[in-house]
């Protein structure tokens, strides 16, 4: 409006006042403040250098320790593993990042970055992340070898006891044997996760209760009946080491599959001594070191030597 470019212009003519009482001049008190404690103008952070590296390879986001994923290590999270052995067996081209639940859009590990489509992709395209129950069917259009996996009631009904018996166990022998839990389950998840004291207490809290909610929703009682549960576990270990028999994998296949990673994640786990098992308190594993299922150790060999030598 007229109106107003009069007044600005009224305005732009008048000039501020020089000198101490200038309205541009900083009060003496906030001079003073100032001059004991001069601002500093620190240079802007980098963009992390790993990101657009790895927004050219696939990356499975894995539990793992530090250091651990350039080396292609294995993960120490039985579902982690399971995921990751079976990539490296289908011969899909991949790397690992160590990472934590909260990272997941499903809130759990592992899941799965593809590679970026193009080269001329930038940093800010969104790349849909793969869960863990899409990684198989994700995997059978990117591996190097055409796999199939059965279907069968007699699979699905050996896979339940991956899925239930020994993973029941396994929860009890992580989280519930108090030995075990220190030894093992806290500098595993709860100290890379925080160092402050309440924040671990409070995450080993909410990783003991939900391994007692899933042994108990399980058990046919409010009471789980350890005698029980690691008999049951070891019915489940001897089905699969009759399963197996004499042969180099499960169901008689020519070549390993996802089956195979599952009970390989296990036996590896269970075998493998840097974890840190106390012997007294890891009834779930003794026997398979004590050599009584002794071809499901050599299985577990032939898979670690296929894909972590």
């Amino acid at each position: 409006m007229p109106q107003d470019d009069e007044n600005k212009s009224k305005k732009s003519n008048v000039s501020p006042k020089t000198g101490d009482s200038s309205w541009l001049t900083t009060p003496r008190l906030i001079r003073h403040i100032f001059d004991k404690f001069p601002l500093v103008t620190h240079p802007l952070n980098e963009l992390p250098n790993r990101r657009p590296i790895e927004r050219n390879k696939n990356t499975l986001h894995i539990f793992a320790r530090e250091g651990e994923p350039r080396r292609g290590a294995p993960s120490f999270n039985p579902s982690c593993l399971k995921w990751q052995t079976y990539l490296k067996l289908t011969g899909v081209d991949f790397v690992t990042v160590s990472s934590n639940n909260h990272a997941s859009p499903t809130g759990s590990l592992p899941f799965m970055i593809p590679a970026a489509s193009s080269a001329d992709s930038t940093i800010l395209d969104v790349v849909r992340p793969i869960p863990s129950h899409k990684i198989q069917e994700w995997a059978g259009k990117h591996c190097a070898t055409s796999r199939t996996e059965s279907d069968s009631i007699r699979y699905e009904a050996y896979l339940s006891l991956l899925d239930h018996r020994i993973r029941n166990a396994w929860l009890h022998t992580l989280y519930l044997s108090v030995p075990n839990f220190d030894a093992v389950a806290r500098p595993l998840y709860i100290s890379p996760a925080t160092s402050a004291p309440p924040a671990r207490l409070a995450l080993s809290h909410s990783l003991q209760t939900a391994a007692l909610e899933e042994l108990t929703k399980a058990s046919t009682s409010s009471v789980i009946d350890l005698s029980a549960l690691y008999r049951e576990s070891d019915n489940a270990f001897s089905a699969l080491s009759e399963l197996l028999g004499g042969d180099d994998w499960f169901f008689g296949e020519a070549e390993p599959g996802l089956f195979d990673a599952g009970v390989f994640a296990y036996t590896h786990l269970l075998c493998d001594e840097n974890m840190g098992w106390k012997p007294d308190e890891e009834r779930l594993g003794n026997s398979l070191r004590e050599g009584k299922w002794k071809n499901l150790v050599e299985h577990e060999r032939r898979v670690f030597d296929r894909c972590y030598r």
